[in-house]
């Protein structure tokens, strides 16, 4: 469901718990801000004066990270781990919210946008009496790396077609292919679906000092006939699912809900974060629309249309 207006939260809300990737315990507040004041992170634990706390979460603020999103201003300060907050926002269709956080990391919370997307759903959203401000692909793009590629399309709303291929494991090859991104659709399809990894690797991320935090709570950890957790996968293709949902946290940093479609193939973060580079990098790629009054309405389960694929 495209909006007319912009909007923001009604009230603020409350996220703690360890971070993945440093093992740190770190809080969030998510707080309602004023029309065009975008998606700002506030480092509340910097002793910064001003506005030098603030990161704003855009392109132009992407950091190189391994296996997250980061993002960091010009005096050095950075928020990593961000995606999934970034996915459910967009989902959403929020515009405009400070974000509170006591740490350089995300917490984790249980490695997917569930949290999120319940406390949306809770407190709600309020609209603002400014336009909303879209940003409309106009001409296809790709970048490619290898074998994996993403493709962003002109669209007339969010939409995604996500593959990944993991031979010769349980995971094998998978496909989602979600045709409209809102709300509702991201709430029952992608929301619960969580991070993983492979028990394989997790010997070599730990001496690489990374996933200090991670454990079977936060995580699907899979081993060579299926997934090491107890209560094993949440939905079917669980792992194209959250790696869609990436994609759709990290399509957000284009600074405006994006109209366009989303066509990737084993692409992690840095591959997504150069396709959101690659969208500006051409002014005819893109513009931004805002538009016209119209009433609200729902959309009804028979109106969707979502596929998912085994291959």
């Amino acid at each position: 469901m495209q909006t007319t207006y912009q909007n923001t939260i009604n009230n603020s809300y409350s996220f703690e718990g360890h971070s993945l990737h440093s093992g740190e315990y770190s809080k969030i507040t998510l707080h309602p801000a004023p029309a065009n004041t975008g998606i700002k992170f506030k480092r509340v634990d910097s002793k910064f004066p001003g506005n030098k706390n603030i990161i704003e979460a855009s392109l132009k603020n992407i950091k190189t990270s391994q296996l997250c999103t980061t993002i960091e201003n010009e005096y050095g300060l950075s928020v990593s781990t961000i995606e999934h907050l970034m996915a459910a926002l967009h989902a959403f269709g929020l515009d405009n919210l400070l974000i509170d956080i006591d740490s350089s990391e995300m917490p984790i919370l249980d490695g997917s946008s569930i949290e999120y997307t319940k406390a949306l759903l809770k407190i709600g959203l309020k609209q603002l009496k400014s336009k909303k401000k879209y940003l409309k692909i106009l001409r296809s793009i790709e970048v490619k790396r290898g074998d994996a590629f993403v493709k962003i399309q002109p669209s007339d709303e969010l939409s995604v077609d996500y593959t990944i291929n993991y031979p010769d494991t349980i995971v094998g090859k998978q496909n989602i292919c979600i045709e409209s991104i809102n709300k509702n659709t991201f709430n029952n399809n992608l929301a619960e679906c969580r991070t993983f990894t492979f028990e394989t690797e997790l010997e070599d991320l730990r001496a690489n000092g990374i996933i200090k935090g991670g454990s079977l709570d936060n995580a699907v950890v899979f081993g060579k006939d299926g997934a090491l957790n107890q209560e094993g996968l949440r939905t079917i293709n669980e792992p194209a699912k959250h790696k869609a949902l990436d994609a759709i946290g990290d399509l957000f940093l284009a600074g405006n809900c994006v109209l366009g479609h989303i066509q990737a193939y084993c692409a992690g973060h840095s591959l997504m974060h150069q396709a959101v580079k690659e969208i500006f990098s051409d002014s005819s790629n893109w513009e931004i629309i805002s538009l016209s009054e119209q009433p609200d309405y729902n959309i009804l389960p028979d109106q969707l249309s979502i596929g998912i694929v085994n291959l």
